[in-house]
């Protein structure tokens, strides 16, 4: 997955040379990305050598549900103007968002991530009605705990858009239990 996420990487490159976007605009769009103040993000970093910015970032949240049932909650914070695609999409469309978490003796996964209702129009960029989110989205997955005072670890790929450029992103997620 991390090959698909190097491709997407290049691809959102290159969109941004085909826009005519100089050096100058990029650095201002990157400068005003670290100007925001961010308490706990997976995403902060941003190469500036590509130009690229990270309109997504990710927050965790455990819930105790039960002695042995937790909710692990990803909420992605999303910058205005951009949209953040669902896990499911159209063949042909974008990069879903994906959740990955580590096997582990400690837990196990109960059914699938689940997500809000979002929205679905029509996307400019792949011409189709795909769902997404703006502003915000919560994700959650449920699990059974088999022992107790470990670390849950995985991954979020995901493809956020605004009217003009598509970017990938990658993250790392880690939850206390």
């Amino acid at each position: 997955m991390k090959k698909i996420t190097l491709v997407c990487l290049i691809f959102a490159f290159i969109s941004c040379k085909k826009e005519g976007k100089n050096q100058e605009s990029i650095k201002d769009e990157v400068s005003t990305e670290k100007s925001r103040s961010e308490v706990k993000t997976v995403n902060e970093t941003t190469s500036s050598s590509l130009g690229i910015i990270e309109p997504v970032k990710w927050f965790t949240e455990v819930n105790k549900l039960s002695e042995t049932d937790y909710e692990l909650i990803m909420v992605a914070d999303i910058d205005p103007g951009f949209y953040l695609y669902s896990q499911v999409v159209p063949d042909n469309g974008p990069l879903p968002t994906v959740f990955i978490f580590e096997n582990s003796d400690d837990y196990e996964l109960i059914g699938k991530v689940s997500e809000e209702e979002g929205r679905t129009t029509h996307d400019p960029i792949f011409d189709m009605d795909i769902k997404s989110f703006e502003k915000k989205a919560v994700f959650k997955q449920l699990i059974k705990v088999k022992t107790s005072n470990f670390k849950i670890v995985g991954e979020i790929e995901f493809m956020a858009c605004n009217d003009s450029q598509c970017l990938n992103g990658y993250g790392d997620v880690a939850f206390e239990i």
